[in-house]
């Protein structure tokens, strides 16, 4: 297929991607098909554009499908995967590999991702030869949009460094001065640029904002789908983002992270920032995340790594001792009156007797009373999730996440928070748990069934909160106490943002996994990164020789320490395994 070949299915492709959206955007954008309509209207709808399109803040149905099949990322990360026993022995007997991607480690649809930078927020170089057309006087009500719409631009390259390390920016995204074949740049070198564009995007805001008339500022809080114009929140948003990229940054070069970090702590979000609900589909219809969810039901077994954190002594939920989030995030299994929470082990071996033994599952998400009568493993609770199809939202940043990153800056001295690393560490058991019973609240389904919808406890959220702090400030070392922060991180996000947590773990090595155990064989992959789209060499074949060598799924991105290369995540092979610290 020749280029123009190539560029006329992009354009169609585009094309209907606008069309599907377009529903929603006619209610937000006032008449977006108007024939030359003034420009800072034109701009406005090129920002919304770019804010709903999915994989940026609303995820989409066919990635977490792909992925989730029991090879992807999900089950490497152990997020999510199948009730594993022996019967899986032709298919896992390759889990170990990540040479090949054929039979073992599988992230095929993700590679998708790494055009995403350059698709999704294409109207940016359109908008940016607009802005720079323009008057002062007209620059100043559309500045707004210009600053989201890099933010936007600058979240996927980030995203994209995250999978595949250098990545084309510098010369990418050039509009009607574009090059054609882009070089690849150094990805620390991106991370410095983009972080300096959240300083200047952070600082610019108000300023952008305030030099908005009164008619302009009222129609970007009709533009705004996501905050709705509080120009606050996406300040506090940006300096959010400038800690979660910041500590990659700095665990590989603390002089140039540090200062990003020192500059955002004074004003961070106060409250989650989500949107929403953006699908009003049900799960067996739609494009969205829940679909995916619903559709991989048989792979939505939640893994031990997950659930031990969280259930802990017996199988049964107990308040005030196990996590008061579990009966919210988790469905209980066919025990004890609905009521045993059991994770699915990666150890093979010894799951097999329990499956034979006649403790199986029933598949799917389309019969409540089958499930809870036949599951003997959990699955993540329908209510919260994907049968949450009403009211799930598009997730920007919750206040539970800042937090554990505060926790991570305080413990290693990055920059002062005004707490200790355990008060935000008590902090984010307190706020993770308000956002999941909010979820789950939201939800109308089955609200007959009382195992789905728990009764929210302060008293035992609280005490388990103080649980968590004094477990922190009791371990040992630095690196137990980032096992713990990396273990409330994997409860909190879950199988909302599996590539985050895919990150964490490659950059901390924490939490630890469970190795696979298929016949006594011990097995940890530990896939690095994404291989580059085999259309690159195709396409941009001078410029992609330049990181041919690094083309693999074992050569980690460049904010993973020199001290962690190497390194596996993965408990030592000692039986029985005792997930730490508990």
């Amino acid at each position: 297929m020749d280029y123009m070949k190539k560029l006329l299915i992009l354009i169609t492709m585009f094309t209907l991607a606008l069309t599907a959206c377009q529903d929603v955007l006619e209610d937000e954008y006032k008449n977006p098909e108007t024939v030359n309509p003034p420009e800072e209207k034109s701009v406005a709808g090129m920002f919304s554009g770019m804010l709903y399109q999915w994989q940026l803040f609303v995820k989409d149905y066919g990635e977490y499908w792909w992925q989730n099949d029991g090879w992807g990322i999900p089950a490497y990360t152990q997020v999510a995967h199948r009730y594993i026993t022996d019967r899986y022995y032709a298919y896992y007997v390759d889990y170990a590999d990540v040479e090949t991607g054929v039979n073992g480690f599988q992230a095929n649809a993700v590679t998708n991702a790494f055009g995403y930078h350059y698709t999704k927020v294409k109207e940016w170089a359109l908008m940016k030869e607009k802005i720079e057309a323009m008057s002062q006087e007209e620059k100043d009500q559309v500045e707004v949009y210009y600053l989201l719409g890099t933010l936007f631009k600058d979240i996927l390259a980030l995203r994209n460094v995250d999978f595949f390390n250098s990545i084309p920016y510098s010369e990418a995204l050039q509009g009607n001065v574009g090059i054609l074949y882009p070089k690849y740049d150094d990805p620390k070198e991106i991370y410095l640029s983009v972080l300096d564009d959240f300083a200047n995007i952070a600082d610019g805001l108000s300023v952008a904002y305030n030099n908005m008339n009164a008619d302009n500022k009222a129609f970007f809080a009709t533009q705004d789908v996501a905050l709705k114009g509080d120009i606050q929140k996406w300040i506090q948003f940006v300096n959010a983002l400038r800690l979660q990229y910041g500590i990659k940054l700095a665990g590989v070069d603390q002089a140039a992270g540090t200062p990003h970090l020192v500059a955002a702590i004074g004003n961070l979000p106060t409250t989650d920032l989500y949107f929403g609900p953006y699908s009003y589909e049900h799960p067996q219809g739609g494009g969205t995340i829940i679909r995916g969810m619903y559709e991989r039901t048989y792979a939505n077994f939640i893994p031990n790594v997950i659930m031990k954190r969280m259930n802990h002594g017996t199988n049964t939920y107990e308040p005030g001792i196990d996590d008061p989030r579990l009966p919210v995030i988790a469905m209980p299994t066919k025990f004890n009156s609905n009521h045993d929470y059991i994770g699915v082990s990666m150890n093979s071996d010894a799951q097999t007797p329990f499956y034979v033994a006649g403790n199986r599952y029933y598949a799917y998400g389309d019969n409540l009373e089958s499930t809870l009568a036949q599951n003997s493993v959990s699955m993540y609770n329908f209510a919260t999730y994907f049968l949450n199809y009403d009211k799930y939202p598009a997730i920007m940043m919750t206040r539970a996440y800042v937090d554990l990153l505060l926790a991570e800056i305080a413990l290693k001295s990055y920059a002062t928070t005004g707490k200790t690393a355990a008060e935000h560490m008590r902090d984010a058991v307190v706020h993770s748990s308000d956002w999941w019973y909010m979820l789950n609240g939201m939800s109308s389904y089955r609200t007959d069934v009382a195992v789905l919808h728990p009764v929210k406890s302060q008293a035992d959220i609280d005490a388990y909160a103080d649980k968590i702090a004094a477990d922190f400030t009791a371990a040992a070392n630095l690196e137990d106490k980032m096992e713990i922060i990396m273990q409330q991180k994997y409860i909190h996000v879950n199988i909302t943002d599996e590539y985050d947590l895919w990150a964490e773990l490659r950059r901390t090595r924490h939490p630890l996994l469970e190795p696979m155990i298929l016949r006594g064989e011990f097995m940890k992959p530990c896939p690095e990164r994404l291989r580059y789209p085999s259309t690159e060499l195709q396409l941009n074949g001078e410029n992609f020789k330049t990181v041919q060598d690094e083309d693999n799924y074992t050569s980690p991105i460049f904010w993973v320490p020199e001290s962690k290369r190497g390194t596996v995540w993965y408990m030592n092979d000692v039986l029985p395994l005792n997930l730490p610290p508990y």
